[in-house]
């Protein structure tokens, strides 16, 4: 009875252990995906997307991380659009703390 505990056990934590790598392994592919790319791109397994209705940031969560974007609106032009394909600078953060920031110049 206690080698079929221990057993248990052992495939417990050998499936949490796995778990855990396979989400440090997403996470570290999406921080490199996000890191080389000068475009908008969503993360491999997006859970939400949040945006502002002004243009001016966007966000798309992972599961435990978040791409950020901001955009800068020209307030002297009256139009208020933005390529969302092209942020003005963006951030790459793992339960709100800051990894990666990169800003383009204007």
């Amino acid at each position: 009875m206690e080698k079929s505990k221990k057993s248990k056990k052992k495939i417990a934590l050998k499936i949490i252990i796995a778990v855990f790598l396979a989400w440090v392994l997403l996470v570290v592919t999406d921080l490199i995906r996000f890191a080389t790319s000068d475009r908008y791109i969503e993360p491999l397994i997006t859970v939400t997307q949040m945006a502002c209705d002004c243009g001016e940031s966007r966000n798309e969560c992972g599961i435990g991380y978040r791409f950020d974007y901001s955009y800068y609106i020209d307030l002297d032009n009256s139009s208020w659009k933005y390529d969302k394909e092209k942020p003005d600078s963006k951030s790459f953060s793992v339960f709100d703390m800051t990894l990666y920031k990169k800003r383009y110049s204007q």
